[in-house]
């Protein structure tokens, strides 16, 4: 796993180790999945594409979680992490101590040391009777977190896609590794691939890919690439493709409401009186024009729209004029996911100290 800070995703781990440990008592099947998408530069094209596709996400998609990411953006715009189930982090303002908290705080600093029965010194706590202490637990987890990036300079895909990268003729639009347990069709969420609720712009690739699971994998995809329109007539440029669901939240301190000082009947406040057409002016030129929203910076969106059924430990590919998706599945079996599971628990266990 990743050498990150692993406090920032304790809550993910708590939430997708329920997860992944109902899905374990399910004997649902786990896999290590190597993704990769890539765009062709070779050049234009002679095929014709639909002007208008209909481009959208489901309503309900999750993320892939880079630990990295999540530190960058706590650091950033400050507040407390929480990453949920599917992979969404929302950062919430830290809680503010009230005076009791401060006064609850000096009471059990001050509490005197107070005589136990059976321990009448009170400078340890009294002696448990042996039955009554719980046998020490494994905390350790069957399963690592699913869903987090891997480092991908030992995926099997890596030289390769350093390589096509290097030719020139093909760009990597996104290439990740990750572990996951694989679902059937009916329960399996689809992984967005781009970010673009968050930053509100439009990149280059768009849209999600599912995975699941029945005799066979299968893999569907729901892809777009944003193009500069070579092929249309000229000034001509299809209508804004929809941006992205958000995988980052920010929540806002509530404001601080100032008092107003009172003043008896017919005796308004003088200086307040001079001040208000000042006030007034200077509110009128701070305020800010009407925001027309970013403009899409593309003219035109060609849609990769495909289920595939595939094989475990194969390479397989999707070709396409414009884009190419080369996949892979390695299944995990349950030496090797507590493998996983047990470096990543001495690793968090390491930063904890």
């Amino acid at each position: 796993m990743p050498l990150m800070n692993h406090a920032l995703i304790r809550p993910l781990s708590l939430a997708l180790g329920l997860f992944a440990a109902a899905v374990h008592g399910q004997e649902e099947r786990w896999y290590q999945v190597e993704l990769m998408i890539f765009s062709h530069e070779s050049g234009s094209t002679p095929e014709q594409w639909d002007p208008l596709p209909s481009l959208a996400y489901p309503d309900t998609g999750r993320f892939l979680i880079y630990p990295g990411q999540l530190e960058s953006r706590q650091e950033e715009h400050g507040g407390v992490s929480e990453v949920d189930s599917l992979g969404r982090q929302t950062l919430r303002p830290p809680a503010e101590e009230t005076t009791e908290d401060r006064t609850e705080d000096r009471t059990e600093d001050k509490a005197p040391d107070i005589p136990i029965a059976g321990n009448p010194t009170g400078n340890s706590a009294p002696a448990l009777d042996a039955e009554a202490v719980p046998e020490e637990q494994n905390l350790t987890p069957l399963t690592p977190t699913p869903f987090i990036a891997l480092p991908r300079k030992n995926a099997e895909l890596y030289d390769k896609a350093a390589f096509m990268q290097r030719t020139g003729n093909y760009k990597t639009l996104f290439y990740e590794t990750w572990v996951q347990p694989v679902q059937g069709e009916s329960t399996a969420i689809p992984l967005v691939i781009d970010r673009s609720g968050d930053s509100g712009d439009w990149p280059r690739l768009q849209g999600t890919v599912k995975l699941h699971i029945a005799r066979y994998l299968h893999l569907e995809t729901n892809l777009w690439i944003n193009t500069q329109g070579q092929y249309l007539p000229a000034e001509w440029r299809m209508p804004e493709p929809p941006l992205g669901p958000q995988s980052l939240f920010i929540e806002q301190p509530e404001p601080v409401l100032l008092e107003e000082t009172a003043y008896p009947l017919g005796n308004d406040n003088p200086e307040a009186a001079g001040q208000q057409p000042v006030l007034e002016e200077k509110l009128a030129s701070e305020i800010a024009p009407e925001e027309t929203g970013p403009v899409y910076p593309w003219r035109h969106a060609v849609l990769l729209q495909q289920k595939r059924r595939m094989r475990s430990k194969e390479v397989h590919y999707i070709d396409h004029p414009l884009i190419g998706v080369v996949i892979k599945f390695m299944p995990l079996d349950e030496e090797q996911l507590q493998v996983m599971a047990d470096a990543e628990f001495a690793e968090e266990t390491n930063q904890a100290l």
